[in-house]
This record gives structure tokens, sequence and C-alpha cells, in this order.
């Protein structure tokens, strides 16, 4: 862990591949936080928006900076314009969906972060010659990594 200040200027950061073409850049790290927290700007497209599922480890914090997402938790639908913030626990199920007709902009705080992003290391990460996954190579790699992670996937997005 480092006790250094950190400073990332705008489009910096280690970029992953999430479901339905989300891009997570990490800007500080479970390495760089003695895996107390993560950071990360996400994009994501107009209607897209991970399958319903649960974390068994880690809570997941989101702030919408651009957008209109619909999340789905605990059964209840919440639409958070930008501006809005939504706490996920762990051990309750989730899911969102850019509602918007351009990419929503979310910042997303996970805490503790090491096993998180090892499992979006694994689905979102790039092929052996530096492309990256298709939609149904991430959808292959959540169902066959998720359980690994502590993650269960519930069924499809609700939204």
């Amino acid at each position: 862990m480092s006790h250094t200040p950190k400073f990332v200027p705008p489009g910096v950061g280690g970029v992953l591949i999430g479901p339905g073409g989300d891009q997570l850049v990490a800007k500080i790290s479970a390495a760089e936080t003695g895996d107390r927290f993560s950071f990360t700007e996400c994009t994501v497209p107009p209607q897209s928006g991970p399958p319903l599922h649960v974390h068994e480890r880690e809570d997941e914090a989101f702030w919408i900076l651009a957008g209109e997402v619909a999340f789905w938790v605990n059964d209840a639908k919440i639409t958070a314009p930008a501006g809005s913030f939504v706490y996920g626990p762990r051990g309750v199920p989730h899911t969102f969906r850019n509602l918007s007709t351009t990419p929503a902009r979310m910042l997303l705080l996970v805490t503790p972060a090491r096993n998180f992003e090892a499992f979006y290391e694994k689905i979102g990460g790039r092929r052996a010659d530096g492309s990256a996954p298709a939609d149904a190579e991430i959808v292959e790699r959540i169902m066959r990594f998720a359980p690994e992670h502590g993650i269960r996937v519930l069924g499809p997005n609700p939204l």
C-alpha cells in the first residue's frame, strides 16, 4: 500500500471492458490502497447493463455523473439521474441499465476491491493479440469465473 498522494488526469487509467460494451477506467486500485477500496470511472452505452447478480465479498457505490441509470436493488427499481448516488451492499441482488440515448458515466467505489478487480481482469481483459473481447466472450467469462469470486449471477437484467 502506498501512502503517496496520487493524481490521475482525465482519460488516464487501465481500461477493462464489461458486458454490453461497458468501459471501466481504473483511477486507483486495490494494490494502491491496501485493498481498502478501488475507484473506477465507468462509461455505460445506451440500454446496457450487467445481468442481475449478488456480490458476496464486496460493497459497491455508484455516483452518476452523466445520463440516467435505472438500478434494480433488492427487487425495487430506482431511477438515478446525474448527481444521484446508489449504494449496493454485499449480499443484495442488484443490477443497472443506462436509460439514456447517450453513454452514461458513473464513478464506482468498491470495497474491498482486490477480488472485484481480479474478476474484471478475467472477464474484461484483452485477448492475447491485444484485442478487446466480444460481448459473447465476456458473458461466457462471467459465467465461468463468477462463482470463484463470490458473485452469483441470478438471471437476465430485469430493467
